[in-house]
């Protein structure tokens, strides 16, 4: 999507027509012209060699260096400044073209008569060309998006709606009493943070003969005499008017990519009875938005249902492990490396971690509770919702890679994994321990810390895609811009950017390009950016989605990585955005082959888990030494030090 040629022939004439019309110093004498030139051809040749934009002083010398010749009669200087010229003109048009709006930038320059392209350097001009559109998109958002959040829903707060908040810790029991009510509902929703959770009370439902669907952005089971849907938070159909609506986990309100879900759940479900589920940290927030809102609400504190002892002494893997304990690290590398260490030592071992499907991680669930598997390894991703009879959570780690640094685990963080510990009936009394000193002296000290949760977050309001200017800087705008209120901050755009830069590189191939609603309907996918297959797949979805009534089914044989499980896992992923596509934008799926995929997936990732694990334990790179716990290295620290001081030494004789 470059400028096309007839705005490149107008921006030529534009060039020539400054360029006449711009007047440099003059060149007093041919050994200062011959300087000049010198100068002017070093410049050019170094900004080609680096792929930077021009900057105005080759463009001003040769304006001079052409008056200079002129006025000499010579011919041959002459056609060499015109060559020159011209090449400085297709080096501009060539930085144009490659900007993210050259069409617009373009002709920003062509409707600006008062900017000499001669006398700026290119970039400058397009920082002049990002300010005056970014001047005129902010005042466009103002104009269009009301500085109240809830105004939005207008019918739901025309409703008679009535709120009980229940706070409580984890094992409190308080999503249970919500789901116990929601069993009576006539017409109920249930809305949740994760698949697994939305599956379970679908589960649950079912078993108590509740005629109930489900659905998430990756999965529909739709039953047709429900009267109950448990979804994932996004999912909520807010057109639908309810008797009774469960939010879980609102404490998720402020999570910078996902909140907005939850705060768009508080202010525009349109129910008369809201129950809403939270740690105590969200009460505040909670609260304060119920009372922007004007409704009526109460409160239900629930308390722990078992004791929570934090043991004295670090934990001992080799000594210390017994029955019903979960141990907890922060990546799945570390989860599999320790399940395999535990086989070694002939322990049973149900591993949870992020990627896994819900119905696996279900399994896993089941294996622990039937006593076929002896412990849990587990990732965070055990911290929401579910519940398991755990006796004594470990913190293997207390320090967790975040996506920018490693840094200790926060209060939150802490009580929701920690919290974990105990079931009434089975161990009435959880334990919560670490591996070092100082990761039991951390978790003890932020355990009680009470964090409050000062805002919620609010989501991009579809209705600016509207504005003639392109996606991204709406969506950047919109977020610069800040709410006036305290209450709210924006959700994190930085993902749906870096799907539109995904795209834009292609955007000739994407019919839908050019159509704001339908790209923002592809960069708002829930794709993993860190799996290149997954992004690559999205990526030919969005170039071929029109080509044809269905999109293409993925096949597992296409799909590489370093283990089959691994394979399946990247598999699984690609199902469900072959699901999530197709629902997105209409195209016709096949129901049948997503689910028996999906059950052949499953079984090839339990088959997986359920083989010897030594492949993944983690040795040094060097010696072969099985590394220690937690260890991010590659090396132990023998063959570390030895390899640095190695190239220290051979730097020295250097």
């Amino acid at each position: 999507m470059s400028i096309s040629p007839s705005v490149k022939d107008k921006l030529r004439k534009r060039y020539n027509a400054d360029f006449l019309s711009f007047h440099e110093s003059k060149i007093k004498d041919s050994r200062s012209a011959g300087n000049r030139a010198r100068e002017m051809r070093t410049t050019i040749e170094a900004r080609l060699n680096n792929g930077k934009a021009l900057t105005a002083s080759p463009k001003r010398q040769c304006a001079a260096l052409m008056n200079f010749y002129q006025g000499r009669n010579s011919a041959a200087q002459q056609q060499n400044m015109e060559r020159i010229w011209r090449q400085i003109i297709s080096m501009d048009l060539t930085y144009i073209d490659s900007c993210a709006h050259s069409e617009r930038f373009a002709q920003f320059l062509l409707e600006h008569g008062e900017i000499n392209v001669i006398s700026s350097g290119i970039s400058d001009l397009y920082g002049k060309y990002l300010k005056a559109s970014e001047k005129e998109l902010r005042k466009a958002i103002l104009g269009m998006v009301q500085t109240d959040a809830e105004v939005e829903y207008t019918q739901a707060l025309a409703m008679e709606r009535r709120f009980i908040l229940h706070i409580g810790g984890t094992n409190s029991g308080k999503t249970y009493e919500s789901v116990e009510r929601l069993k009576k509902a006539k017409c109920g929703v249930y809305a949740g943070p994760l698949r697994l959770l939305a599956l379970e009370i679908y589960d649950k439902l079912r078993g108590a003969e509740v005629p109930c669907s489900m659905v998430t952005g990756e999965e529909q089971h739709i039953a047709q005499d429900s009267r109950v849907t448990a979804c994932t938070a996004e999912m909520v159909d807010l057109n639908v008017e309810y008797d009774v609506a469960v939010i879980d986990e609102a404490q998720m309100i402020s999570d910078p990519f996902r909140g907005h879900a939850w705060s768009r759940l508080v202010m525009g479900i349109k129910a008369r009875e809201v129950h809403i589920c939270m740690a105590p940290e969200a009460e505040n927030i909670i609260r304060r938005i119920l009372k922007r809102c004007h409704v009526k609400y109460d409160i239900v504190r629930h308390e722990r249902n078992t004791e929570l002892v934090f043991e004295d002494r670090p934990f001992d893997i080799d000594k210390d492990l017994t029955r019903g304990d979960a141990l907890i690290l922060f990546s799945k590398k570390m989860v599999l490396d320790v399940a395999a260490r535990l086989e070694l030592q002939g322990v049973k071992a149900s591993v949870i971690y992020g990627n896994l499907p819900p119905q696996i991680r279900r399994k896993q669930f089941e294996m622990f509770l039937n006593g076929e598997n002896d412990v849990v390894v587990a990732t965070d991703a055990i911290g929401l919702g579910v519940n398991l009879p755990i006796r004594r959570i470990v913190f293997m780690e207390h320090l967790k890679f975040d996506g920018k640094s490693k840094r200790p685990l926060n209060e939150f963080e802490v009580r929701q994994i920690a919290g974990r510990a105990g079931r009434r009936g089975m161990y009435d009394v959880g334990y919560v321990t670490a591996t070092t000193e100082a990761g039991l002296e951390h978790i003890k000290r932020v355990y009680p810390m009470r964090h409050t949760i000062e805002f919620a977050i609010i989501g991009f309001p579809q209705v600016l895609l509207d504005i003639d200017q392109p996606i991204d800087q709406i969506l950047t705008s919109w977020y610069n811009i800040k709410p006036n209120l305290d209450v709210y901050r924006k959700m994190d755009v930085k993902e749906m950017l870096i799907k539109y830069r995904n795209l834009y590189g292609i955007r000739d191939s994407i019919a839908g390009f050019d159509d704001k609603r339908e790209l923002y309907n592809m960069i708002s996918c829930d794709v993993d950016l860190g799996n290149e297959k997954c992004m690559s797949m999205w990526r030919y979805y969005c170039k071929t989605y029109t080509a044809d009534v269905s999109v293409k089914f993925p096949v597992f044989e296409d799909v590489r990585g370093d283990t089959r499980l691994e394979r399946a896992e990247t598999y699984y992923k690609l199902l469900d955005l072959y699901n999530q596509f197709s629902v997105r934008f209409g195209k016709i799926m096949d129901e049948n082959r997503v689910v028996e995929e999906r059950l052949k997936t499953e079984d090839i990732i339990l088959t997986e888990l359920g083989k010897s694990k030594t492949f993944y334990l983690r040795r040094c790179n060097c010696c072969g030494k099985l590394l220690p716990i937690g260890l991010r290295s590659s090396l132990c620290d023998k063959c570390y030090y030895s390899v640095a001081g190695a190239r220290q030494n051979a730097g020295y004789r250097r």
